[in-house]
């Protein structure tokens, strides 16, 4: 590279000497000088010297030398050479200034993590993503993944849930796919479905992979995208051991509260449905159910590691606490992290490493008591005088349910590889890889007999008659290994990286789940289940419920892949990736095992053209473009194979006797293939005024054809009512356009950048079904009382709102005697669209009513700093989005209602659209009624703190002091009258319903850095 880098010198020297020539100046002092490269002390020609504040300067000759003239008041000079950092000189009296340029690292080997190597961030023909550690820990998490709403283009990263340890959901450019949608994780060469267990604070870079180009390497598993983590390690000649303590303390909160009636105006409404429920509106209690359950809450995050190398090892080893209490009772989660990375130089050629990472964790899980507060009654009390629980109407007391909720989860994920690196000959290096994903965890969840009565004394609905205990114990075990065979050489104008390799991997899992009533003793020593043989509804103590035992399952498959890379560079200006790999899954049948997926890239570094060397305000400009085929398998090992269902017991014989017996249950599909996504992308990389407004455009289009889905199938086929088969039958586009820019700068010693990225979905159902006697569309979002609200079929987006439309009140008898209505309407309940036109209102009048994804998602932040000050600020939030506002819905009893209601209809001309109040009916059919915009701003982070100058840390043999204090999910501009507009779900077919979702909390916090 150095003698790539004295070339470019040479070249830029002339060109930048022929621009000057022409350039007059004014007789003054001259100052002279000559400028030195600190690698090898020579000169440098071509540096650029610019007197500041004007356009007059100079370039240094061939030996690095330099003469210019100056003029009064010209005070000070800068120095910039493409690849090495700029300098600003004061002048003063001088009139001779050497100075000697330090090589920018970042600026010209910036490296960038890809699939199975490292590439320069230059030769990179892909659409990669690339997040420093350090912006890893600037939010309170227990997910490393929650830190990047808001940080990349392209990447949507939804908290659905603010219940401690709760992941996150991830898509990168869109849904793809109406199986799982998730990235994969590759932690250190380990390929995961998801970093729960990762500490922060141990990872020193994330890259995210988006286009073809870059994921195909990784062939079937990265058609949802790939996510690269690479944890820390000690750098080589580093030969003292540097320790770093972190310490955060957070408080969360509740950060709004849903607007509900208080008790006078709920009973007012009720007296409005019922009259005469309430005789006096104004004595009824005042509970807000809200403030009983929500408390303030802490988090607590520490880690402490040391970090080092000597002439032959490095090693890295953290050790990381995080425990967070939920804002509602009996919800916790508490990790220890324990990472270990060392690598060995047995010789110049040999290297041996390990990077482990052991992680148990404990989780206490609250009951569904969210969807319980919504609800219950405020004119209900919690407790009564002798401090019993109230009975709340309809939904139970939900500070009883808590109570008497004993949920806890137990767990150790233990993730890491062992590897050598073997350099052969000169220019290959031979890398052979074996890592585990073992997961162990253990639920055990205890219900006490319990009862509670009336003011009266009698018993209410809420109890459980008889204690129950239930256990489930599931294990996990992944086993990688990875063989690759790299080539590396360059020759002239010539660099050439060549992969080949062949993997491995095995997933074995197992579920097992028993349950028993009635237990001994409530305490925690007795819950312990035994088998009993005898059935005695008098004394079924500690004994197995025999209509829930045995639930047994587990996953066996296992992957082969053969994979090939070529990375070309010519004269630093003209790029080539193409990419091979092809997979064979145990999830297929022998004729559909294997599939190959193929990938192509070109790019071109135009800012090192000669034509461009005039330009100065240009310090970086590429244009790329990939297309490639990636791969996806993600549907249970057995969708092939025709299951037999137990427990199918038939009648037979005189007697009539009850017999066992078993038959086919769901039916196989042994046509079974790969799902494939076709991936476009067209992208440019610029770079102006010496690298302070820096910018990446791209376009993508995304297409998945043979999309595996269980479709209906008719009951004459053998699969019962309702069964589904597994079919290729679906195919779904994504599209769109992604940018990020930047300004970095400095005045008067405030180093500041400010950032903004955003990225735009067009997601669409291209088609589904097709098949003779299978369903063309793909129903989703149960609700609690079995209604669906959503459909997916050719032309809308997946997971698109379906229902009813709303076209106002009806007024008067005359208006609702006038158009198709359902039977039980009268005046006062809402319209609804006859849409197709048949003048009745039917399930055939549902239509589409928004889409769950949003078509704009983006993020900005600002970065400052002054002296031992700095603050940074970020923004995330999206458009164009919908979501449903389903824990509204299902009211087939009086529950408490949103402050809306008060405007409700009461007469003719009172409301055109909030209908009378009701406590059922079809006022609270699906429709668009509950359909909110889901689009936000979130003030999601602001971090100001200080660090202690050097000098002063000199004396205390100290290397940094850093304090700071934080506010997460400060503020949320929205008009989604829920706790929050963000309802990820795993089940694409189900986004963004607000069924009563634990709340996501405002978090303030105080921490403190420190290495020595």
């Amino acid at each position: 590279m150095k003698h790539t880098l004295r070339l470019a010198s040479v070249v830029l020297f002339i060109v930048m000497s022929m621009g000057n020539q022409a350039t007059a100046v004014a007789q003054g002092s001259v100052v002279k000088g000559k400028v030195t490269s600190q690698d090898d002390g020579e000169g440098l020609p071509g540096v650029s010297i610019q007197v500041e504040g004007t356009s007059r300067g100079t370039v240094t000759d061939f030996e690095g030398t330099y003469s210019l003239e100056l003029q009064s008041g010209d005070n000070r000079l800068i120095y910039s050479f493409i690849g090495y950092k700029t300098v600003t000189v004061d002048v003063g009296s001088r009139s001779v200034i050497d100075l000697v340029m330090e090589p920018d690292i970042e600026q010209l080997e910036e490296i960038v993590v890809v699939g199975y190597g490292v590439q320069r961030k230059s030769d990179v023909t892909g659409a990669v993503a690339s997040v420093r550690g350090g912006d890893l820990t600037k939010i309170p998490a227990a997910n490393p993944m929650q830190a990047l709403q808001g940080k990349v283009a392209g990447v949507q990263v939804s908290s659905g849930s603010g219940q401690p340890g709760a992941a996150p959901v991830v898509r990168i450019r869109g849904v793809g796919t109406f199986n799982d949608s998730s990235p994969i994780y590759v932690v250190d060469g380990v390929i995961l479905s998801d970093i729960s267990f990762l500490n922060s604070s141990d990872i020193q870079s994330m890259e995210v992979l988006k286009d073809a180009s870059a994921t195909a390497i990784y062939g079937s598993r990265g058609a949802n995208g790939v996510v690269i983590i690479t944890t820390k390690q000690g750098k080589i000649g580093d030969e003292q051991t540097t320790f770093s303590v972190n310490t955060e303390y957070s408080v969360q909160k509740l950060s709004r509260k849903i607007d509900l009636l208080n008790g006078k105006e709920f009973a007012t409404v009720v007296n409005d449905i019922n009259p005469g429920s309430y005789n006096n509106v104004d004595a009824v209690p005042n509970t807000d159910w809200q403030d009983l359950i929500f408390d303030v809450a802490p988090i607590q995050n520490h880690q402490v590691s040391a970090t080092g190398a000597t002439k032959k090892t490095q090693y890295y080893v953290g050790l990381g606490y995080f425990n967070q209490q939920g804002i509602i009772d009996k919800s916790k989660y508490e990790r220890l992290t324990l990472k270990l990375n060392n690598t060995y130089k047995f010789s110049d050629n040999v290297r041996l490493g390990n990077n482990i990472t052991v992680a148990p964790y404990s989780q206490h899980v609250a009951p569904g008591v969210v969807y319980q507060v919504y609800r219950a009654q405020p004119v209900a009390v919690p407790r009564y005088d002798d401090g019993s629980f109230g009975v709340v109407p309809n939904v139970g007391n939900p500070l009883a349910d808590l109570e008497n909720s004993n949920n806890f989860n137990k767990g150790l994920r233990t993730v890491g590889n062992v590897f050598t690196d073997i350099k052969l000959f000169k220019d290959f290096t031979f890398r052979s890889s074996f890592g585990v994903d073992m997961a162990y965890n253990k639920n055990k969840s205890f219900t006490p007999a319990y009862t509670v009565y009336n003011a009266n004394g009698t018993a209410s609905q809420q109890q459980n008659l008889y204690s129950d205990l239930s256990k489930e114990n599931r294990e996990n075990f992944t086993w990688l290994w990875e063989n690759t065979l790299t080539y590396n050489k360059e020759f002239g104008k010539h660099r050439v990286e060549g992969l080949a390799g062949f993997t491995s991997q095995k997933t074995t899992s197992e579920y097992l789940s028993i349950r028993g009533e009635n237990i001994l003793r409530d305490g925690q020593d007795f819950w312990y289940l035994r088998p009993s043989y005898i059935v005695d509804e008098s004394n079924n103590i500690n004994t197995l419920n025999s209509i829930a035992n045995g639930v047994d399952a587990g996953q066996y498959y296992s992957m082969a892949s053969v994979l090939f890379r070529v990375n070309y560079t010519y004269d630093e200006r003209f790029l080539f990736t193409g990419t091979f790999r092809r997979d064979g899954s145990s999830k297929f049948t022998d004729s559909n095992k294997y599939a190959s997926f193929p990938s192509l890239a070109l790019g071109w570094n135009v800012i090192n053209e000669s034509f461009m060397q005039n330009i100065t305000a240009l310090t970086n400009l590429k244009v790329r473009a990939s297309w490639g085929a990636i791969g996806n398998e993600k549907i249970r090992y057995n969708r092939q194979f025709s299951l037999v269902q137990n427990e199918l017991n038939p009648v037979f014989g005189v007697e009539e006797a009850l017999n066992p017996g078993a038959s086919y249950g769901v039916t196989g599909n042994p046509d079974l293939k790969w799902e494939t996504t076709y991936q476009t992308d067209l992208g440019l990389e610029f770079g102006l005024l010496n690298q302070r407004l820096t910018g990446e455009l791209d376009y993508y289009r995304r297409e998945t054809q043979d999309i595996l889905v269980d479709l209906l199938t008719p009951g004459h086929l053998g699969n019962g009512q309702g069964q589904r088969v597994t079919y290729n039958a679906g195919s779904v586009l994504n599209s769109g356009f992604e940018f990020n820019l930047g300004w970095s700068d400095e005045i008067q010693g405030v180093k500041y950048r400010i950032g903004a990225l955003g990225s735009t979905v067009h997601n669409e159902v291209l088609s589904v079904g097709g098949n003779s006697g299978v369903d063309s569309t793909l129903v989703g979002g149960y609700l609690g009382d079995g209604r669906p609200v959503t459909l997916s079929r050719e032309g809308l987006p997946i997971g698109a709102f379906y229902g009813y439309q709303i076209d106002g009140v009806f007024q008067n008898q005359a208006e609702l005697d006038a158009y198709p209505h359902d039977s039980q309407a009268r005046p006062g309940d809402l319209i609804i669209r006859d849409v197709n036109g048949d003048g009745k209102i039917s399930l055939g009048d549902r239509t589409y009513m928004g889409s769950p994804i949003p078509t704009f998602i983006y993020g900005f932040n600002l970065e400052a700093s002054y002296k031992g000050f700095d603050i940074n600020v970020d923004f995330q939030g999206q458009m164009g989005n919908k979501i449903f506002n389903g824990k509204e819905v299902v009211r087939p009893d009086p529950y408490n209602f949103e402050r809306h209601v008060i405007n409700r209809w009461t007469g003719e001309g009172t409301s055109t659209s909030e209908p009378r109040a009701s406590f059922g009916g079809i006022n609270f059919a699906p429709s668009t009624r509950f359909i909110q915009d889901g689009s936000f701003l979130r003030f999601r982070n602001m971090t100001v703190g200080y660090t202690i100058p050097e000098a002063a840390l000199e004396r205390i043999n100290m290397n940094q002091v850093r304090v700071y204090v934080r506010g997460t999910n400060l503020f949320t501009a929205t008009k989604f009258t829920g706790y929050s507009p963000e309802f990820g779900s795993e089940d694409v077919l189900s986004s963004n319903i607000d069924r009563g979702a634990y709340p996501v909390s405002a978090i303030y916090s105080a921490g403190l850095n420190i290495s020595f």
